[in-house]
């Protein structure tokens, strides 16, 4: 059943007039999804001493880190945008920020923060009374949350609320409550009403919005259908067809439209009809399966590279073998020499020529067997080393120890929600950490995701602010399939914040980026900080060396190993008319 979006842009009231043009600014960079200029033009605000002004940067600020997959940094700002509303005592700005809470935590699974905010928004603006949009998002919000704990009652009671506070009014949640409500009755079997209710949501809905109004006549349909009523069934689910076609030919909406044409021609008697239908179902399901057979093939490729790798050390054992039986042979011929010796005196000359000859090979084959020791014993103890160290040194404890420090002096300060926010982060960090820490490789959007995490967390311990990028290539994005080595970037990030960043006054910088170069991927991270050579030594606070790069080097020896020619390090040293501007770092993944 259609379960139209509940996420709806509010708009809330301009600051004072002299930032109104800033607003504006931040207004139409989120009408134009423009996330990155959205978020640029909210930090340049979020300092302004008038405190609309603050509200609105970090209202549209939230939306950017949503528009920008960062449900976690988005709650951040929702919940900073709600401070200030609640220390102006605006109740319209509370409702939006509330209403945004409720999104954002949708969005990051956390359920009941979710229901928390949706109670509060609700009692909000039935308190208001002003504002009936408000209300009608309230009450929709509330429905999709009975919704998922199956209370269809107080799910359709909340539906038809939304609808009786909105009256006549024209906006985009009255097709989400006319759609959500159209669905609760149909599971009830109230299908001929569901399907008036599912016209009514189909003619609000914008004439451009193709895959939604798909939708809509996949559920009109299947009320049609559920009411016996099957040629105007099977003429919504032929349009709906068309519209998904259209909007991007979604395959798994369009397997349901070939099902469902399939189970109206059937019931119309049109056998050759669903024959077809059903076969053109089946077709699209096999698409779907070749995708999954992809997906199989490469993790084949994976072992077939380990497999590989085995039968090579295999060979270096016969190889071996081969060598110790030449050696025996020729012991063998020694022997003979020996026996020789004793009818003459070449004989014993011939005896001492083996010998020399059986210390010779005894030692090549001494060596062969100490490189194969060797090569096996060193990936064995870079393993060990590896899985016995990273998950306890992968966070430097010096960056732990300054998280703790940061947030005893927010506390100790009173701000306890700043407190809150910043060990949210924390501790989301150090699951991060956990659940990266057990694999080898992960997709390249996580061990984004994840350096991101890190730096914002890093950011917010600089009193002038931490400007940094943490992106890639498209290329590299839309390859669902690449890997890369799990947690391998963060001690170069980290080296550049403390080492370069930290001891520089004035703007920072901070760029890390994937590319392709060639076949390989590149990790670069570029800072703008002092330079190596007039940057401290760093150590833990208990006078311990920082592991997080010896680590790393211990990882690169193996990858090194593993794929030849990659796995290398390159520190680049920035300079301009001689002074030191920088450090870029260049790591190849693989």
């Amino acid at each position: 059943m259609l379960r139209l979006p509940i996420v709806l842009f509010v708009v809330v009231l301009a600051p004072s007039v002299g930032a109104q043009q800033s607003v504006k600014q931040l207004k139409d960079h989120l009408a134009k999804g423009e996330f990155e200029l959205l978020e640029v033009t909210a930090r340049e605000l979020v300092s302004s001493a008038d405190r609309n002004t603050r509200y609105e940067a970090e209202y549209h600020w939230a939306f950017a880190r949503s528009g920008k997959d960062d449900p976690l940094g988005a709650v951040e700002h929702a919940q900073k945008a709600l401070f200030i509303a609640r220390d102006i005592a605006d109740t319209t700005r509370m409702l939006a920020s509330l209403y945004q809470l409720t999104k954002f935590n949708v969005e990051g699974r956390h359920f009941e923060e979710a229901d928390r905010f949706r109670r509060e928004h609700l009692a909000l603006a039935k308190t208001f009374k002003r504002d009936s949009i408000q209300l009608a998002l309230a009450h929709n919000s509330m429905g999709s949350m009975y919704s998922r704990l199956e209370r269809p009652d107080s799910e359709e009671f909340h539906y038809r609320e939304g609808l009786r506070a909105l009256g006549d009014r024209t906006h985009m949640v009255k097709p989400a409550l006319l759609g959500n409500l159209a669905s609760t009755l149909s599971a009830r079997g109230q299908h001929d009403e569901a399907a008036k209710l599912h016209e009514q949501a189909l003619a609000e809905l914008d004439s451009t919005d193709m895959h939604n109004r798909a939708w809509s006549y996949s559920n009109i349909g299947r009320s049609l259908l559920y009411a016996k009523k099957y040629p105007e069934a099977l003429a919504a689910f032929k349009m709906g067809d068309s519209l998904n076609a259209t909007s991007g030919n979604a395959i798994d909406l369009a397997i349901d439209f070939a099902e469902l044409r399939a189970e109206c021609l059937d019931a119309m008697g049109d056998i050759p009809g669903a024959y077809a239908m059903v076969k053109q179902a089946r077709d699209l399901q096999d698409t779907l399966f070749v995708r999954s057979m992809d997906e199989q093939y490469l993790e084949l490729e994976k072992r077939f590279e380990t497999q590989v790798k085995e039968e090579e050390i295999q060979r270096l054992d016969a190889e071996a073998r081969e060598r110790e039986e030449r050696l025996r042979v020729r012991n063998v011929q020694l022997y003979g020499s020996i026996a020789l010796a004793l009818l003459a005196i070449g004989g014993i000359l011939l005896v001492w020529r083996n010998l020399l000859q059986k210390r010779k090979h005894a030692a090549v084959l001494e060596q062969l067997n100490s490189e194969l020791k060797e090569q096996k014993v060193r990936i064995e103890e870079i393993n060990r080393l590896l899985q016995l160290k990273v998950l306890r040194t992968q966070m430097n404890p010096h960056f732990i120890y300054n998280s703790l420090n940061a947030i005893h002096h927010l506390v100790r300060k009173g701000e306890a929600e700043a407190a809150s926010a910043y060990l949210d982060g924390f501790a989301r960090l150090l699951r991060m950490v956990l659940d990266h820490s057990v694999k080898e490789r992960v997709p390249l959007e996580e061990e984004i995701a994840f350096l991101r995490q890190y730096l914002k967390l890093e950011a917010m311990r600089f009193e002038e602010g931490l400007h940094y990028i943490v992106d890639a290539d498209p290329a590299l994005l839309d390859d669902d399939d690449l890997l890369v080595p799990t947690l391998l970037v963060q001690p170069f990030v980290e080296n550049a914040v403390w080492h370069g960043l930290a001891p520089k006054h004035g703007e920072k910088k901070l760029t890390v980026r994937f590319s392709m170069r060639g076949d390989q991927v590149v990790c670069t991270v570029r800072d703008n900080g002092v330079g190596r050579n007039a940057a401290p030594k760093r150590a833990h606070p208990d006078g311990s060396v920082s592991l997080g790069l010896q680590l790393t080097n211990e990882r690169l020896q193996l990858l090194a190993f593993k794929l030849g020619d990659t796995g290398r390090v390159t520190f680049t040293d920035l300079m301009e008319e001689g002074t030191p501007t920088g450090t870029r770092v260049e790591v190849v993944l693989g």
